[in-house]
């Protein structure tokens, strides 16, 4: 369960060499917690999304449940570390539905995500060394690269709170103006294009460790999580699921100017900002390009 959706996916898994056989179902569902926490005057999630959450997780429990799974596992992410009731709501959750989901660090995101990423690769020359995986979520971003000192293996971890539904919120409520009551798309962006795109090569260069930009240099830097799996996919159409800043500069240069009205999904207010996080990202890191990866967290915690 992320900030902006919550997704499952059953699958046959080979646990003694940690690798992914068949599909059998996998699904996700828009539920906006973090915009709802946003709007929160005692940063709690309300009882509404609540409800909205429940209906949708337990839609999706009961059609994995056909499937006769051994076990349903899950984890919890960015806005149920922050709302002062995200454990409570998770755990009206684990009871009602009879599942487990874990509210998890965001360490072990990073950890999970780079999981998720080897496995969906399905690569079994790449080494751990030759990777930074780079995911994106609606509340968090993680940057995560393992590498090898003193014959330890040292796990790098960049743990940035700007991501899709912040950077969004960024721009309608600082340099929009905007109530977020009444108007909480940050859509047509327009001629702000310029100014978010500075401020998010900023904060990157100002937020990101050394040693992360140093991994970078080296490695195939794989894109996971709903940000680029679907919105920059969805909008860019990669060749090869590879996109470079070129790609992203040519589309979000026409986006920009779009209301959601010409837009289309269940996550078109943060498509067009999502453009632009990501670009902001890859000019201040030097990012030549980016592999899309289908995979989120869940690959990882099915392997575990």
């Amino acid at each position: 369960m992320g900030s902006g959706s919550t997704k499952i996916q059953v699958a046959q898994v080979d646990i003694c060499r940690q690798t992914l056989g068949k599909v059998l179902y996998e699904d996700q569902r828009p539920v906006g917690f973090n915009a709802d926490l946003a709007k929160s005057t005692n940063n709690q999630l309300g009882s509404a999304i609540q409800q909205q959450g429940l209906a949708a997780l337990r839609a999706l429990v009961t059609k994995a449940q056909s499937f006769h799974p051994q076990r349903i596992t899950g984890v919890a992410t960015a806005v149920f570390r922050s709302a002062a009731n995200g454990q409570q709501v998770i755990d009206s959750f684990n009871q009602q539905l009879g599942v487990q989901l874990k509210v998890i660090s965001q360490q072990e995101e990073a950890e999970l995500g780079f999981l998720s990423a080897k496995a969906a690769l399905h690569d079994h020359r790449l080494r751990n060394e030759d990777l930074l995986v780079w995911d994106i979520g609606g509340g968090s971003m993680q940057m995560t690269a393992f590498r090898q000192q003193g014959g330890q293996t040292v796990t790098d971890i960049y743990q940035g709170k700007l991501a899709s539904v912040t950077l969004k919120d960024f721009i309608t409520l600082v340099l929009q103006n905007k109530d977020p009551q009444a108007d909480s798309t940050p859509n047509p962006i327009g001629s702000l294009r310029n100014t978010v795109l500075r401020y998010v090569a900023f904060y990157a260069r100002t937020h990101v460790s050394p040693q992360i930009k140093q991994d970078i240099k080296t490695r195939r830097v794989i894109g996971i999580g709903g940000v680029h799996g679907y919105s920059i996919k969805a909008q860019v159409q990669p060749v090869g699921n590879t996109y470079t800043q070129a790609d992203l500069a040519r589309v979000g240069q026409r986006q920009v100017w779009k209301g959601d009205s010409e837009l289309a999904g269940d996550y078109r207010a943060t498509d067009v900002s999502n453009l632009l996080l990501v670009e902001g990202f890859m000019q201040a890191l030097a990012i030549p390009q980016v592999t899309i990866v289908k995979a989120s967290l869940i690959q990882g915690i099915l392997i575990q």
